[in-house]
């Protein structure tokens, strides 16, 4: 398996729906509407362009996954702190526990790094996500 990570165009965004859509299918703890929250946020001013990101099996020449950051603001009395969300890693069933998650989390929050963003907050499974960011990344 020959996994390339590369960013998102629009001429993607109905392939990544369907993705992003079949990696839920069959999850537990999903609405299965997953494709439409990565359209809604495609279409919205937190979209970061650089923060879409595809995996491509370049053996197939297929899309197997993608991952979305998008920009969030962490609000108190005092201030306000501008952050990135993390949700959601999509990876189609077949290739899923195969490390293509873990690629593309990897990318994402290197690219993070580069936009210079200092804090993502995690949507999602902690169990799933706490070895990359938390011990990996030293965001927290």
């Amino acid at each position: 398996m020959n996994i390339v990570i590369k960013q998102e165009q629009v001429k993607d965004y109905k392939i990544t729906e369907e993705v992003v859509k079949n990696a839920f299918a069959n999850a537990e703890h999903s609405d299965k509407n997953e494709h439409h929250l990565v359209s809604r946020i495609r279409n919205s001013n937190v979209f970061i362009p650089e923060l879409s990101l595809v995996a491509m099996d370049n053996d197939d020449n297929k899309q197997v996954g993608h991952i979305l950051l998008s920009k969030i603001k962490i609000k108190n009395e005092d201030q306000v702190v501008e952050s990135l969300a993390l949700a959601p890693v999509s990876v189609l069933p077949e290739y899923q526990n195969q490390g293509v998650g873990k690629l593309l989390i990897s990318k994402a929050l290197q690219k993070a790094k580069e936009l210079r963003f200092n804090s993502v907050v995690v949507l999602g499974h902690p169990e799933y996500y706490i070895f990359f960011i938390g011990v990996q990344y030293g965001f927290f």
